[in-house]
């Protein structure tokens, strides 16, 4: 029959204890050890008195003008160490969700963004962090970025043609997904979506509708590379309005899907047509890089990661 089982003697020794073991073995002198932890000495002989009484062994001895740690003091000051860094590890983590769980996340998005990406974002903060109060502006990725730069926001919700973005120094861009940009063009153009994509060179003598600074020069470019250059007759942001004239017909644009998908529906009398070869537009988030990330940073990508983009036609990017 084995003897109960005594009080664990360790059970009441705290992190405070085992920070000045560790400062006793770094420093060799309770006063060095004391003024490290900001405590005083009197109070570091005193702890360490009361340690020893409960373990029934000396943690310390004499050293000269010094002290030194014992083979026990040696075997908890070591083990101590990993304790305390455990502790301090979870303390900083718990800090961190505590800066993520109130204040204000400023944040800034692009127009199509702001119908279908945001709202999701909107919902997964309310339910996981309630007392986070968002403070959401649309602007297009120029303005966005200045925006980012001049601290006015904490992040950036931006998209990129094929790796064109103008970021700020000192930021970085983390890319969330990938969609597709179409070829919206008036029924009457007779094309068939269901047979083939469409080839932009085919359209080299449409009229063509431009939409924001970014997407213009996106058309400018597909255009170039298709060997043609793109009469614009008609410019707007607008994507509804877009859809319509090239709906009405005499035009043609090249809308992004996530725009489309903002959009809801098509008008009956449009189509959006496949691209051959296919061109993407990547949506991320943009931030200004520091050594340590703030909450709001952190909160915003966390909560961005778990929006399902492919509710809206988007590819994940892992």
């Amino acid at each position: 029959m084995t003897s109960p089982r005594s009080a664990d003697p360790l059970g009441s020794i705290d992190s405070t204890e085992l920070r000045i073991l560790h400062a006793l073995a770094t420093t060799g002198s309770l006063t060095a050890a004391a003024a490290s932890l900001s405590l005083s000495q009197p109070a570091v002989s005193q702890r360490i008195k009361r340690v020893e009484g409960r373990l029934g062994v000396p943690l310390i001895e004499r050293s000269g003008r010094g002290i030194r740690l014992t083979t026990a003091g040696t075997i908890l000051a070591d083990h101590g160490r990993t304790v305390v860094a455990e502790i301090d590890a979870a303390l900083a983590a718990i800090d961190d969700l505590r800066g993520e769980r109130s204040g204000t996340l400023r944040l800034v998005g692009f127009p199509s963004a702001s119908a279908t990406l945001v709202p999701d974002l909107m919902r997964r903060l309310a339910a996981e962090a309630p007392d986070v109060a968002l403070q959401y502006r649309e602007a297009e990725p120029p303005e966005a970025t200045s925006m980012l730069r001049d601290g006015e926001v904490d992040c950036a919700l931006i998209f990129d043609y094929e790796g064109a973005a103008e970021l700020p120094a000192g930021s970085a861009f983390l890319p969330l997904w990938r969609e597709e940009v179409r070829l919206v063009v008036s029924s009457e153009r007779g094309c068939d979506p269901a047979e083939s994509r469409a080839k932009l060179e085919d359209f080299a003598a449409d009229h063509w509708i431009a939409g924001c600074e970014k997407c213009r020069g996106h058309l400018l470019t597909a255009a170039n590379e298709a060997g043609f250059e793109p009469d614009i007759i008609q410019e707007t942001d607008n994507v509804p309005a877009m859809l319509a004239m090239a709906a009405a017909g005499g035009a043609v644009a090249l809308v992004p899907g996530l725009a489309l998908a903002a959009a809801r529906s098509l008008p009956e009398d449009a189509q959006a047509l496949e691209l051959d070869p296919p061109r993407h537009r990547t949506i991320g988030l943009v931030a200004m890089a520091t050594a340590n990330e703030s909450p709001q940073v952190r909160l915003a990508k966390r909560l961005f990661s778990g929006v399902d983009g492919a509710k809206w036609g988007l590819e994940a990017i892992a």
